[in-house]
């Protein structure tokens, strides 16, 4: 999930958890459809980490077999190293770290939906 899609549901977290009692029904009208909409933006965050995952340990791989053709032994020490100085590793990881940060706030956000509507 690229940072202005993160924005774009955290801009309008504010609005969406707001209560007061002057409009509650339309609030708890509001609700399900709010809590359905943050769930299937947190499960799409979810979604987009794995699949960076998965192409950062595929780039691992391919490191790893870089390094293993010029080393009959290669340690665990080795590969981090060199994916430390690859590029692309580095912009993966990133991604990586971004889509779980993604994945985090939309969590709490589906989780202050479930408070305000306990409250």
């Amino acid at each position: 999930m690229k940072r202005e899609e993160l924005r774009k549901y955290t801009k309008h977290l504010d609005r969406d958890l707001a209560c007061s009692k002057a409009g509650l029904d339309r609030q708890m009208t509001k609700q399900a459809g709010l809590y359905y909409y943050y769930a299937v933006a947190w499960n799409n965050a979810i979604r987009d980490e794995k699949r960076a995952k998965l192409r950062l340990e595929m780039q691992e791989t391919k490191i790893y077999r870089q390094i293993s053709d010029q080393h009959s032994r290669v340690t665990e020490r080795m590969l981090l190293s060199e994916c430390h100085l690859d590029k692309l590793w580095l912009k993966l990881k990133q991604i990586v770290n971004q889509n779980a940060h993604a994945a985090d706030v939309l969590k709490a956000a589906c989780q202050a939906l479930i408070h305000k509507r306990d409250m």
